[in-house]
Formats: structure tokens, C-alpha cells, sequence
């Protein structure tokens, strides 16, 4: 019995471990894109799912890498190992990053926002509770005079226009899991950015000291287009 909870125990803590290992990475790579007039980014809850590709890299490629660095993994890249498991960020203590699912990423970017009219501060409040993404909720009273609704309607459209022009929401982004090599002082990761008809991602390597990221490679560039069918 007592091997058993020991068992336990050690696997707990390993798995722990490697959430907390998991944790700092993505922080440091949040802190890495986060450009410095930001808040925030806007993150896709659930982790991407890399490709398996066959990538070759030249000779006078490998050349350049071993120059900037001599210790560099290249089967991060060659033997790529990738990572199939599903992960939600809302698992990890994150910093400096709004986690919605990817449906709602899409829409914070489109920037479809609207109006809720509501006639007293009980419906407002059941509204709100309700945390419906991209909604403003005004209260426009029946017994008012048209000034005063039409004071709330334009002080609630402005504050839309507000939010609107907020650069964070223009994009939004989704992380792969990170791959480490076996002296885990390097990592692969796969960055999405999107906007709102378009986006484009890679695959980036970071060598990682004294919890400072250093990229050392970015590779493996895609685009992609949306449209919307109203």
C-alpha cells in the first residue's frame, strides 16, 4: 500500500512539474510576441496541432545555424518529434493574455460588436453575468425623455467605437506545445497569428538561458485567407 501511494505521489509530482516547466514556456513566449504597446494578446484556448511535414534543410543552412550556434539541436528540425496531445491554456497560470476558444478569437477580431438594451439595473445584471463576448449593455429606461435615451445610446455606441479601435483585438494567436530537446535548453514551437481575413504562422526555435528566450531560427512560413458568408 504504501508503494502504491508513493507511486502516486511521484506521478503527481512529475506531471506537475511538467506543468509548471510547461507554464514558464509559454509566459516567456508570450512574453517574447507581446509587442511593448500591448496589454495583452488575445490566445485560442486550445493548443495547435502541428503538421508532419518533411522538412530538408541545405547544407549551406546547417552551416549558417552552426555559426550563430555550434550547440544547436539539429533534429529539432530534421527528426522532428511532434505533439499530438490536447491541452486548454486555461489549465496554466498564464500572464498578460485573454483565453477564449478559437470561434470566439475569430469574432474579438472581427470586432462584431452590438448594442443590448435593457430597461432597469436587474436585467442588466442578469445580462452581464451572462458574459456574452463582443456585447455592450446600456440601460435605457421607459420613463425617460428621448435626450436622455438618446444621451445612453450614443455614450454606449461610443464606447463600442472605443473598444473597436483597441489594437490588442485586431489579433489573436495559438501556441503548439513546445518540444525540447534532450539538454531541454532549446524548444520548438509552431506560432499562429490571425487577423481578421487573414493570418500566417511558423515554426520557430528558441534556445532558452536563464529564463531569456533567444530565437535561433524561424522556418516552415504559412498564410491563410478567410472569408465570411453572412
Amino acid at each position: 500500500m504504501k508503494k502504491l501511494i508513493l507511486f502516486v505521489f511521484l506521478c503527481s509530482y512529475q506531471m506537475y512539474g511538467q506543468n509548471i516547466d510547461l507554464e514558464k514556456t509559454i509566459n516567456l513566449i508570450i512574453a517574447e510576441i507581446t509587442p511593448s504597446n500591448f496589454k495583452y494578446i488575445n490566445l485560442a484556448d486550445e493548443n495547435l496541432i502541428e503538421k508532419e511535414f518533411d522538412y530538408s534543410i541545405q547544407n549551406y543552412q546547417k552551416r549558417e545555424i552552426f555559426i550563430k550556434d555550434s550547440l544547436f539541436p539539429i533534429e529539432l528540425i530534421t527528426t522532428p518529434k511532434v505533439e499530438k496531445k490536447r491541452i486548454n491554456w486555461k489549465t496554466l497560470k498564464l500572464k498578460k493574455c485573454k483565453i477564449y476558444s478559437e470561434n470566439d478569437c475569430i469574432n474579438v477580431v472581427r470586432n462584431s460588436r452590438f448594442l443590448i438594451e435593457v430597461k432597469n439595473k436587474s436585467e442588466y445584471d442578469s445580462i452581464i453575468k451572462l458574459n456574452i463576448l463582443n456585447t455592450n449593455v446600456v440601460i435605457i429606461n421607459p420613463k425617460w425623455g428621448k435626450h436622455k435615451k438618446k444621451l445612453e445610446i450614443r455614450k454606449a455606441t461610443e464606447k463600442i467605437k472605443h473598444v473597436e479601435e483597441n489594437t490588442e483585438d485586431k489579433f489573436y494567436f495559438s501556441f503548439s506545445i513546445p518540444v525540447f530537446s534532450e539538454n531541454k535548453k532549446y524548444f520548438r514551437i509552431t506560432i499562429y497569428k490571425g487577423r481578421e481575413n487573414n493570418g500566417e504562422g511558423s515554426s520557430k526555435i528558441f534556445k532558452i538561458e536563464n529564463e531569456t528566450l533567444t530565437e535561433i531560427l524561424e522556418y516552415n512560413r504559412w498564410k491563410t485567407e478567410t472569408s465570411f458568408v453572412n
